[in-house]
């Protein structure tokens, strides 16, 4: 009997620790794979910024736009990130069309770098734009993988 119970005893302990090795490794290759995705859509965004420098749509002077991972929201997996532009002079009838230009600019820099998508969706969708305290903000998914697709889809159900 008590070899029985040290042999479930082994058995459980076994099992703990094959779920552990297991969800480092996920853990792991979300986030290298959150990491890879965020500097290509922050370097998709870089002619974006130098575009709204151009245009004088955000102030001389303003930070970088830096990322911020929005998947803590909606879900891990998803990769989708946060630009914050700074203070700008657009109204919010004008960032429909912004939108539009932007959506355009990732699109260019995606052919240009070879960077494709295995879904319906480009590889980078502007999925949100806004003005919060005049600052510009906006939200750009890369979209490799079906937690983000599935986002998108979300996304256009709700619109």
């Amino acid at each position: 009997m008590n070899i029985l119970i040290g042999l479930l005893i082994i058995i459980v302990i076994g099992l703990l620790i094959w779920v552990a090795m297991r969800r480092s490794k996920r853990k792991r290759a979300l986030t290298m794979l959150q990491a890879t995705s965020q500097r290509n859509v922050s370097s998709a965004m870089v002619s974006v910024a130098a575009m709204l420098m151009a245009k004088k749509m955000i102030q001389p002077g303003q930070p970088e736009a830096t990322p911020k991972l929005v998947a803590d929201i909606w879900g891990r997996g998803v990769l989708a990130f946060e630009f914050s532009f700074g203070k700008t002079v657009l109204q919010k009838d004008q960032l429909k069309d912004l939108r539009h230009q932007i959506n355009e600019l990732v699109e260019k820099y995606a052919q240009e770098h070879d960077i494709h998508s295995d879904y319906e969706f480009p590889v980078f969708c502007v999925t949100d734009i806004w003005l919060y305290q005049e600052n510009l903000h906006v939200d750009v998914a890369n979209v490799i993988n079906d937690p983000t697709r599935e986002y998108i889809e979300d996304l256009h159900r709700v619109e």
